[in-house]
């Protein structure tokens, strides 16, 4: 418990002194943090949600479900080789230590480690190979600090699902860090989905550490709450490790989703692979950072990154900046970034087919976006995306028909 208390002082600490971040912060100068300062207060009392009827109900999977931050195992339905720990074993992992100088830390990640009243540590035994995929639920209706990890041994194998909903109308604030290592050779597909309410506020960090020839791919979907901020770590600290990195945001209204993702080659032999693609319509705002670092000795390094984004309204708005930093000879990096609306003459092309305007845009806006979709290996999670992602454009009914047919 001394040492718990410990890295919660560190953690207040290290807030008190970088505080909340500002559009002064190179690092979140598009994203409005002051919008979030009146949601930090945390209640003692855990409002009481059911989560029965919650969620991808077809999907069948291990549930794990927290409420309000604090594991459900009332509700939670855990595999055989699969150990969930408390709070005191993920700090004894050093799992959840503050640094300072760590990639993109900001006064949320700090707050996170200091308030946080429960966590709990995912863990797969060495070549430990899960037979059907992990769910984690997450529901909230209230201000909560979610904080866990994941770790997976030797040749471990996972697939693993994040889904975080809420309940209700009140202005609340989600704050969520999850760090997960990968032993030699373990592979972890790991979705993150993120479907609030219009009230909500969410604020995540997701730190990845890979050992030698480990892997990871990464399935980050934004639909939901009213700001939305993720920054994505992932470290390739050994030979052989690989990671691909896919997003999908589908915005409307005035929401506004903001992803940071850093990728540190650090060893050689090590490739990446980053595909983010965004749906913007109304007066909704997007920004988007991807940072490739290749350090001195990471040779062999194959590296691409490939950012786009369709605007289908006058008022969207998007700013996008992906970024190389290489300090190294003998490797392969490309990145680049794309603007623009539905191509005129494809929709002539549908249109000269007898379907109808509607159809033709929500078609190619689909196309769109199903690079990112295909990479899902679990068919009812992608079609559960696509349904409620499409739901939320102007005419996702049209397209839903026209798609069954």
């Amino acid at each position: 418990m001394k040492l718990i208390q410990t890295v919660k002082q560190d953690a207040l600490a290290c807030f008190e002194k970088i505080g909340l971040p500002s559009k002064r912060d190179e690092d979140w100068k598009y994203t409005d943090a002051s919008r979030l300062a009146g949601l930090l207060e945390m209640s003692d009392a855990n409002k009481k949600v059911d989560s029965n009827g919650l969620g991808m109900l077809d999907l069948d999977a291990y549930r794990i479900v927290f409420i309000n931050g604090v594991w459900d195992e009332k509700q939670s339905n855990l595999p055989k080789g699969v150990a969930i720990q408390s709070l005191t074993a993920i700090n004894d992992s050093k799992l959840f230590q503050i640094s300072a100088d760590a990639p993109l830390l900001n006064g949320f990640n700090a707050l996170n480690a200091a308030k946080a009243r429960d966590g709990a540590a995912i863990c797969l035994a060495d070549n430990s190979v899960l037979d059907k995929p992990l769910y984690i639920l997450h529901v909230s209706n209230q201000n909560q600090i979610i904080r866990h990890g994941m770790m997976l041994g030797k040749h471990a194998q996972a697939n693993i699902i994040e889904h975080f909903i809420s309940v209700g109308e009140d202005k609340a604030l989600s704050n969520a860090s999850t760090a997960i290592i990968l032993k030699a050779g373990a592979h972890l597909e790991h979705s993150r989905i993120q479907q609030e309410g219009k009230a909500q506020s969410h604020v995540a960090r997701v730190e990845v550490k890979q050992l030698r020839d480990s892997s990871y791919t990464f399935h980050g979907v934004e639909l939901g709450a009213s700001l939305s901020r993720t920054d994505l770590v992932v470290s390739l600290s050994e030979q052989g490790a690989s990671c691909d990195l896919n997003g999908l945001f589908v915005l409307g209204g005035r929401q506004h989703v903001d992803h940071h993702t850093r990728i540190d080659h650090i060893a050689p032999h090590c490739t990446s692979r980053e595909l983010y693609r965004t749906i913007l319509d109304d007066r909704s705002h997007a920004v988007f950072n991807g940072k490739v670092m290749v350090h001195k000795g990471a040779i062999k390094t194959d590296s691409k990154m490939s950012n786009g984004n369709v605007l289908l309204s006058k008022h969207a708005e998007i700013d996008t900046k992906p970024e190389l930093e290489i300090y190294n000879d003998d490797v392969k990096c490309a990145h680049g970034a794309t603007v623009g609306q539905l191509d005129d003459q494809q929709l002539f092309y549908l249109r000269s087919r007898g379907i109808s305007e509607a159809a033709a845009q929500e078609l190619l806006t689909f196309a769109f976006a199903d690079e990112v979709l295909a990479a899902m290996s679990n068919q009812v999670v992608r079609s559960y995306v696509e349904k409620e992602a499409f739901a939320k454009l102007p005419h996702g009914d049209d397209l839903e028909g026209l798609l069954g047919e």
